[in-house]
C-alpha cells in the first residue's frame, strides 16, 4: 500500500463522489425498469415474458460476474476495471435507450449487467485499500447510503422521468439518464482515483471463473425465473445441481492454492469465522430487500396507485434510510459494532407494524398510518447495511480486496434474488386468483411476516459475527488475516 493510500490529505475531495455516482445508477437500474413496464408493452410490444427478461437479464449477468469483476480488478488494476465497467454500462444504457424491439433491449440489459459487475466490486476494493481502518466506517456509511437510496428512490426517479416525457422519449429516459453520469465519472477517474492492484495475484483463474459461473447460474436462474414459471421440475434440479458444482469449485480453488497459483477466491478468507458468518448475515439481511418489490405491487395493484404516486410513497422510507445511514458513522466505535444487529431488529419491528397498518386499512386507500408504519424498515436497513459491509470486509487483507468485495456483493444479490423468489412465492400463493384490495392486503401481510422472520434471523447471525470480530480484536485471529 502506498502513501497515498494511507494519507487522507492526499485524496481528492471528489474521490468518493466519483466512485459512488456510477454505483447509484447501477443499483437504480436493478429496480427502475419496473415502472417502465407498461410503456414498454405499449411502445415496443413487449410481452409479459419479455418484461420479465428485461428485469432478469440485468440481474443475472450482474450477479454472475461480480466475483470475476472483483478479481480482474486485483489483477489488471482497480481503476482500470472501474473505468471499463462504467464505460460498458454507459454504452449499454445508450443501446437500451435506442432499442427498437424487446430482443434488442434484453441483449442491451445483459451488457449492462456485465458493466455493473466490472465496476461495482472495485468501489468496495478501493475503499478497503485507500482508507485506513479508522476511516472506513464513514466511507462505508456513505456507500450504504448511496446504495440504499438508489434502491428506494428508483421508482420515484423512473416514475418522474416517464411522467415528464421530455422530447417524447418516454421510457427511454430511464436509460438515457445514465449517460451524463457515466461520462463525468469516466472523465474524472484518472484525475481523482489512484491505481491499485494486488501484489500477489498474478493471473485470472479461468477454470475458477467457469465453475463459479456454473454454480451461481444453477442458483440464480431458477431463483429469478422459478416463480414466474410456476416452479417446474428443472428449477429444483438446478438448485440440487448447484451443490456438486460448488464442491467442484472449492476443490479447484484448493488445487490452485496448493500449487502456488492465484485462485479466483482465496478460501483462507472463509477460515475466519467472522468473515464466514458475516457473509451469511449479509445474504439473509438482503432477503428483506424483497419488501420494496412487494410494496410496489401492493401499492400499484392492490391500492391502485400510479407508478409516480407509488414512488412518492417510498419517500418517508428513503428519508429514514438516509438519516440512519448518516447517524451510524458518527457514533463511537463500540456503538457501531451493535448497529447491524439493532438495525435488523428495527427492520423486523417495522415489518410487523406494517402488517398492523395494512390490516387496519380496509377501504383500499393509503393512510398516513400505513406510510409511517414502514419508516422503521428504512431506518433499520440504513443502520444495518453500511456497518455490516465494514464488519465483513475488515478481516480481508487489501491484497484480496477485489475477490472479497465481489464475493460480498454476489452474496447480497443472491439474497436479493432468493428473497424475491421465496417471499414472492408466499405472496402470490396466498393471493391466488383474487384481485380484491382485502386479498392483496392479506397476502402482503403474510409475506411481511416471513420477511420479519428473515430480519430477526439476520439479527442473530450478525450478533455471532460481531462476537467473532471481538475475538479477532482480542488477538484470536491468526496472524496475517487482519487489515
Amino acid at each position: 500500500m502506498n502513501a497515498a493510500q494511507t494519507a487522507p490529505s492526499r485524496r481528492s475531495p471528489w474521490f468518493l463522489p466519483i466512485l459512488f455516482a456510477p454505483v447509484f445508477m447501477v443499483i437504480v437500474d436493478v429496480f427502475i425498469v419496473n415502472v417502465a413496464a407498461p410503456s414498454l408493452h405499449d411502445d415496443i410490444g413487449a410481452s409479459d415474458s419479455d418484461l420479465q427478461w428485461v428485469v432478469a437479464a440485468y440481474l443475472l449477468t450482474y450477479a454472475l460476474s461480480l466475483i470475476t469483476g472483483g478479481r480482474l480488478g486485483d489483477v489488471l488494476g482497480r481503476r482500470r476495471m472501474f473505468k471499463a465497467g462504467v464505460a460498458g454500462f454507459t454504452l449499454a444504457s445508450v443501446l437500451c435507450a435506442v432499442a427498437p424491439n424487446p430482443t434488442a433491449l434484453i441483449a442491451a440489459r445483459l451488457l449492462q449487467g456485465f458493466g455493473g459487475a466490472a465496476m461495482w466490486p472495485q468501489v468496495l476494493s478501493m475503499i478497503q485499500v485507500e482508507f485506513s481502518p479508522a476511516e472506513r466506517p464513514k466511507a462505508f456509511g456513505i456507500q450504504g447510503l448511496v446504495q440504499g437510496l438508489a434502491a428506494i428512490t428508483a421508482q420515484i426517479i423512473g416514475g418522474g422521468l416517464i411522467a415528464l416525457d421530455l422530447l417524447g422519449l418516454g421510457w427511454r429516459w430511464v436509460f438515457l439518464v445514465n449517460v451524463p453520469v457515466g461520462a463525468v465519472a469516466l472523465l474524472a477517474a484518472n484525475r481523482v482515483i489512484p491505481e491499485s492492484r494486488s501484489e500477489t495475484v498474478r493471473r485470472l483463474d479461468l477454470a475458477g471463473v467457469g465453475l463459479a459461473t456454473l454454480a451461481l447460474s444453477l442458483v440464480m436462474v431458477p431463483a429469478v425465473e422459478g416463480r414466474e414459471l410456476g416452479w417446474p421440475a428443472w428449477t429444483f434440479a438446478a438448485f440440487a445441481a448447484a451443490i456438486p458444482a460448488a464442491v467442484a469449485f472449492v476443490a479447484s480453488q484448493r488445487r490452485i492454492t496448493a500449487s502456488g497459483g492465484s485462485p479466483l477466491v482465496e478460501l483462507r478468507l472463509f477460515e475466519t469465522r467472522g468473515f464466514r458468518i458475516g457473509l451469511l448475515s449479509a445474504t439473509v439481511l438482503y432477503f428483506v430487500i424483497s419488501f420494496f418489490f412487494l410494496l410496489s405491487i401492493y401499492l400499484q395493484e392492490g391500492l391502485g396507485l400510479s407508478a409516480l404516486d407509488s414512488g412518492l410513497a417510498f419517500t418517508p422510507i428513503a428519508f429514514a434510510f438516509v438519516a440512519s445511514s448518516l447517524t451510524g458513522p458518527r457514533l463511537a466505535d463500540a456503538a457501531r459494532e451493535y448497529l447491524p444487529q439493532i438495525g435488523a431488529m428495527l427492520a423486523a419491528v417495522g415489518l410487523l407494524t406494517t402488517i398492523a397498518a395494512v390490516q387496519a386499512t380496509g377501504d383500499g386507500s393509503i393512510s398516513a398510518w400505513l406510510i409511517l408504519s414502514m419508516v422503521p424498515v428504512g431506518a433499520g436497513m440504513g443502520l444495518a447495511i453500511p456497518p455490516l459491509i465494514n464488519l465483513v470486509l475488515r478481516a480481508v487483507p487489501p491484497t484480496d480486496a477485489g475477490a472479497a468485495s465481489g464475493t460480498l456483493v454476489t452474496a447480497q444479490q443472491i439474497g436479493n434474488a432468493l428473497g424475491v423468489a421465496i417471499v414472492g412465492t408466499v405472496f402470490f400463493s396466498e393471493l391466488g386468483s383474487s384481485v380484491s384490495t382485502a386479498a392483496f392486503g392479506d397476502a402482503f401481510s403474510v409475506a411481511l411476516a416471513v420477511q420479519a422472520a428473515f430480519a430477526l434471523s439476520a439479527s442473530v447471525l450478525v450478533s455471532r459475527a460481531r462476537q467473532t470480530a471481538g475475538e479477532r480484536a482480542a488477538g484470536a485471529m491468526p496472524a496475517g488475516e487482519g487489515v
